[in-house]
């Protein structure tokens, strides 16, 4: 049987580090379908996933969960499940956000086998293109038809992210920082439903130096204003190129 003691001298925060490390270690081992379950046990948690078919006998719900051994308190409130499907190459299909229970809960998943993977802090997730966003201060009271904007930053302020429409119909997103220390970095980020959870756009940016000194960006189109129906979770990571998937 595992052990479930801290070790003499281990702060409470020391075991939560260590609990989620390992509850990551395991979730990248679990693989489920609509036809099975997951499974597995460390020396700090359990992880499961149970999948069970939705009403409609077409789609699956999943509960995800991660439980601490020994009782132990865990900071699992806000930390991003990734759920894949069993061909790699097609990416990362929903996201889900664990409670401060450890559980996250997928409510509608077409069958197959899939594959997860816990990130070990939380990622930044701000609701976008929803239907009431601000009117740009440059724009005139009596213009017909509204350019719309969501802007919002990272929880330190480092790096500030806009979605504006443009004048030509575009919808586009744009990543911008003056921390040095985050030059050449990506910014990871995905467009999510906020009720099914399934990832809907997913793209990756590299902060690249712009004609402003002191200043990196990255910014890609996500479509036309016709094209991008939201509302959605905007859901993003930066990290070292080297540490992003």
């Amino acid at each position: 049987m595992p052990q479930n003691t801290t070790g003499e001298g281990q702060s409470p925060s020391q075991h939560g580090w260590e609990t989620i490390a390992e509850a990551a270690q395991l979730l990248r081992r679990l693989q489920f379908s609509h036809a099975y379950g997951a499974y597995a046990e460390g020396s700090h948690v359990s992880v499961s996933a149970d999948p069970r078919w939705n009403a409609d006998n077409e789609t699956i719900c999943v509960l995800i969960t991660c439980y601490a051994l020994g009782h132990h308190h865990t900071e699992w409130s806000s930390l991003p499940v990734y759920v894949a499907p069993e061909d790699v190459r097609a990416g990362v299909y929903a996201i889900a956000r664990l409670d401060t229970r450890g559980q996250a809960f997928l409510p509608n998943l077409p069958p197959g086998v899939y594959h997860l993977s816990l990130r070990t802090k939380p990622t930044q997730v701000q609701p976008v293109l929803f239907p009431q966003p601000e009117r740009l201060a440059a724009q005139g009271e009596d213009e017909e038809s509204e350019r719309q904007m969501w802007r919002g930053s990272s929880e330190e302020g480092a790096l500030v992210w806009t979605i504006e429409e443009t004048e030509e119909g575009d919808v586009q997103i744009a990543f911008e920082t003056h921390e040095e220390r985050l030059a050449g970095h990506v910014v990871v980020f995905s467009l999510v439903d906020p009720d099914s959870r399934r990832v809907l756009y997913r793209h990756r940016l590299t902060l690249e130096p712009t004609r402003t000194s002191g200043t990196w960006e990255g910014w890609c189109s996500l479509g036309s204003q016709g094209q991008v129906h939201g509302p959605y979770e905007l859901v993003f990571e930066v990290a070292p190129a080297d540490e992003t998937q």
